[in-house]
């Protein structure tokens, strides 16, 4: 690397840094990120003032100097309200597109139904954007979110290839395409709770099954850059084909799409589970042992801090409850303390695209 890269990967980096301090700590002065990130103040001083010119930082006022002389240190806020994304939030029953500001605050949405034709996908999307004209300017770009691997030549979902240049050039936007479970841990960093804990492992039980694991404050990506599969455990090898190839996995044993199979039902399970009969308490028991095994030995080998909880089968507290106090059960080091269903849990058909978007396009862009 040639002395000039060099430099200019130290300052995105101490760019990021700031950025990040802001986010975890609130409103700062110069000086006083200077002193929790180990820069000097010429170099915060620096950087600040670019990062005011360009809106992702402003200044708001003045820190409480009480029984302090000098001068009164002035505080920095991130300009993150400011901003927009597009978002597109691919599941196995629904599309969902969204305009969300880059500190977590929906703007519009629209969900639609599952659309397999991508060209579909981008035509209703163009007018998403159209109707929603006015906020142009404040768009950074588009986060895609989508089920299974984010790699170039399997676009999980939509199998699709050169996803990405497709996207860019319908909406003439930078893109950034993850898997839907790692999206949203990485907006539980940004946006939630996890952003002050070390080691996380998010589950996300839903018509599938999920994870993702956060260590150090990053979102661990995998040898394949997916999330962890904790859905293609195998619970029960005689059990049904999964959509890996292999049988019995916990996804297709215990995902809220078998459950539904199972009881003969297409109602939500939340009606289901206001007036249910003892077969139909059993049923939703065993899966939520089946998850529990799984959960808990995960949490075991990675020794966790933190393990948040999300996706609609636990829209219901009755099946999170039960969740929480059979890992328990299994592991008395784990604690109610420790297990959470995420804040963010009905903001999951958009709230992963504005957290890729913000890490790609605000907290980690290059200046």
């Amino acid at each position: 690397m040639t002395k000039a890269l060099n430099l200019q990967f130290v300052k995105n980096e101490n760019r990021s840094l700031i950025l990040y301090a802001l986010a975890r700590e609130g409103d700062l002065s110069r000086k006083e990120l200077a002193a929790k990130l180990g820069l000097t103040p010429a170099a915060v001083t620096k950087i600040c003032a670019s990062l005011i010119e360009t809106g992702f930082i402003r200044e708001v006022g003045e820190a409480d100097a009480a029984g302090k002389t000098g001068r009164r240190e002035i505080l920095l806020t991130l300009g993150n309200k400011d901003k927009i994304c597009f978002g597109v939030n691919a599941e196995k029953d629904a599309v969902t597109l969204s305009l969300c500001t880059l500190d977590g605050r929906l703007v519009n949405k629209k969900r639609l139904p599952f659309i397999n034709d991508v060209d579909e996908v981008l035509r209703q999307g163009v007018q998403f954007l159209d109707e929603n004209a006015g906020l142009k300017d404040r768009i950074v770009g588009t986060g895609v979110c989508v089920i299974g691997s984010p790699d170039e030549d399997d676009f999980g979902i939509w199998k699709e290839k050169h996803l990405r240049q497709k996207f860019s050039d319908a909406f003439d936007l930078p893109v950034v395409i993850e898997n839907n479970v790692k999206a949203f841990a990485e907006s539980e960093l940004i946006f939630g709770s996890a952003k002050s804990s070390g080691s996380v492992l998010f589950l996300k039980w839903g018509p599938g099954i999920g994870s993702a694991i956060v260590a150090n404050g990053r979102v661990f990506s995998g040898n394949d850059s997916s999330a962890t599969e904790i859905g293609h455990y195998i619970v029960n090898p005689a059990g049904r084909r999964c959509r890996c190839g292999r049988f019995g996995c916990l996804e297709t044993e215990a995902g809220e799409d078998s459950i539904l199979a199972e009881l003969g039902t297409k109602l939500p399970l939340d009606e289901i589970l206001k007036n249910c009969d003892n077969n139909t308490v059993n049923i939703i028991d065993h899966k939520i042992n089946l998850v529990a095994l799984a959960l808990t030995n995960t949490a075991t080998i990675l020794n966790t801090e933190h393990i948040v909880l999300f996706g609609s089968m636990f829209n219901n507290s009755f099946v999170a409850d039960k969740l929480i106090r059979q890992c328990i059960r299994y592991n008395t080091n784990l604690s109610e303390d420790m297990m959470e269903v995420s804040l963010l849990n009905g903001s999951v058909d958009y709230i992963g695209t504005a957290g890729v978007c913000a890490k790609k396009f605000f907290f980690e862009s290059e200046a």
